[in-house]
C-alpha cells in the first residue's frame, strides 16, 4: 500500500504539468490570434508608403488620423508631420473634374471650421501602382511642409477612410490654366468675335503675362524653400478665382537641392532641361528650363512644345543648340526670357527671383509684350494632345 501512493502522486505531477503546458499553449494562441487581429485592424486604419529619397535614404510615410510620420532610415526617430483633418461625414462629393490613368480629382463641398467651401479632393484608383501611392504621400508631405501661399494649391485638409488617403485642395474654378489658354483661341471657338474685335484671343496681353508673374512667384516661393517641381507645365497650373495661377501637382516635387531620379517613369520630355533628359538631374534650375517652356505655351495660347517633332529628335537636337522659334506674336523681351531659361549650363539660367522681378517690370511697363491683334495669314501654335503625352 506504501508503495502505491508515490505513482499515485506521480501522476498527478504528471496531470498537473500537461495541464499547465496546455493551458500555456492555449492562452498563446489566443493571443497570437488576437494579436492578429489588432494588427489586421491596425493595417486597415493605416497605409505605409515606402520611396527612396535622393540621398538614398528610405523613407517611409505613414498617415493616420491628423498626422504624415516621415522615418528617414538609417535615422530611427520619426518627424511628424501634422494635416488638417477632415471628417468623412463632412466631404459631399459632387462631379468628377479630372481623370488620370491611376488617380481622379472630384469636386466637393466640405465643411472647414464650420463653414461649407467648395473643394478639389484628390484620391488613387484602386489598381494604383506602389509608385503612384508614394507620389501621392510625397504631394501630401509637400503640401504639408510648404504651407499657405496666393500662388500655389493649398492645401485645405485630409482624409483617411478605410485604408485609403483623400487630399483636400483648393478648388480653382477655370481649371487648368493649358485647357484655359486653348479655349481663349476665339479665332476657334467664336471666328465672328474674334473678326468683330480684331482679336485672336478672349484674353489680354496683361492677363497672359500676369498668368506669367503668377507662376515665377510661386516658384519662387518654392525654390526659396528648396522644393523642386520637376513637372513644371500649363497642364499642372490651375487658374483660380480673379484668374489668379497657381502652381498645383506636387506629386513628383522633392524638397532636396538636387534630385537624382534612378527609375525611369512618365517623363515629360517637352519640357524637361537638357540635363534632365540626360542624366535624370534636377535641379530648380532645370525648373526654370521647364519655366521657359510654360512661357512660351502661355505665349502661344497652350501650343504644343516643338510640335511635330518626336522625343528622339529632341534628345538629338536640342544639346545640338536648337530652340523653339519665336512666336510671331511675342516681344523680343519675352522672348530673350525664355532663351535664358534654355541656356545649356544650368549656373547660366536666371533664378526664380530674376525671373519674377523682370516679369513684374514688364507688366508695370503697360506694353503689349504678347500681341493678340489679327493679323495677314495669323496661324495658332500646333497642338498635337498625343505628343504631349510623352
Amino acid at each position: 500500500l506504501g508503495v502505491g501512493r508515490p505513482m499515485a502522486e506521480d501522476h498527478q505531477l504528471l496531470w498537473a504539468v500537461v495541464g499547465s503546458v496546455g493551458v500555456t499553449c492555449v492562452t498563446i494562441l489566443l493571443a497570437l490570434l488576437v494579436l492578429f487581429y489588432i494588427r489586421k485592424s491596425i493595417v486597415k486604419r493605416r497605409r505605409t508608403f515606402t520611396y527612396q529619397s535622393g540621398s538614398g535614404e528610405e523613407t517611409i510615410l505613414q498617415f493616420n488620423s491628423g498626422t504624415l510620420t516621415l522615418t528617414r532610415r538609417p535615422k530611427p526617430t520619426p518627424e511628424p508631420l501634422t494635416y488638417p483633418i477632415l471628417d468623412w461625414e463632412d466631404i459631399k462629393f459632387e462631379d468628377v473634374i479630372g481623370e488620370g490613368n491611376f488617380g481622379q480629382v472630384i469636386k466637393a463641398m466640405i465643411k472647414k471650421d464650420g463653414t461649407k467651401i467648395s473643394a478639389a479632393i484628390k484620391m488613387l484608383k484602386e489598381f494604383a501602382s506602389e509608385n503612384d501611392h508614394r507620389d501621392f504621400a510625397g504631394e501630401l508631405e509637400v503640401l504639408c511642409k510648404l504651407g499657405q501661399h496666393p500662388n500655389i494649391i493649398n492645401l485645405l485638409g485630409a482624409c483617411e477612410n478605410r485604408g485609403y488617403l483623400y487630399i483636400a485642395i483648393e478648388y480653382a474654378p477655370y481649371g487648368n490654366l493649358l485647357d484655359f489658354l486653348r479655349k481663349s483661341r476665339v479665332l476657334e471657338t467664336d471666328p465672328a468675335f474674334a473678326k468683330e474685335h480684331g482679336t485672336a484671343s478672349t484674353l489680354t496681353s496683361q492677363q497672359l503675362l500676369q498668368f506669367a508673374v503668377d507662376v515665377a512667384t510661386g516658384m519662387h516661393y518654392l525654390s526659396d524653400k528648396q522644393f523642386i517641381h520637376r513637372d513644371l507645365a500649363a497642364r499642372n497650373v490651375l487658374v483660380g478665382e480673379n484668374l489668379v495661377a497657381k502652381i498645383a501637382d506636387f506629386g513628383l516635387s522633392r524638397g532636396e537641392e538636387v534630385y537624382v531620379k534612378k527609375t525611369m517613369g512618365r517623363l515629360p520630355v517637352r519640357w524637361m532641361a537638357i540635363e534632365s533628359l540626360n542624366y535624370s538631374v534636377y535641379t530648380t534650375k532645370s525648373d526654370v528650363w521647364s519655366f521657359g517652356v510654360l512661357l512660351w505655351e502661355i505665349v502661344s495660347l497652350g501650343g504644343t512644345p516643338y510640335c511635330g517633332m518626336t522625343c528622339a529628335e529632341l534628345y538629338e537636337k536640342l544639346p545640338q543648340g536648337y530652340r523653339m522659334e519665336k512666336p510671331r506674336n511675342c516681344d523680343d523681351e519675352v522672348y530673350e526670357l525664355m532663351r535664358q531659361c534654355w541656356r545649356d549650363r544650368p549656373y547660366e539660367r536666371p533664378p526664380f527671383s530674376q525671373i519674377s522681378v523682370q516679369l513684374n517690370r514688364m507688366q508695370e511697363a503697360r506694353k503689349a509684350y504678347v500681341n493678340m491683334a489679327l493679323f495677314e495669314n495669323f496661324t495658332y501654335a500646333g497642338i498635337d494632345a498625343t505628343a504631349e503625352e510623352a
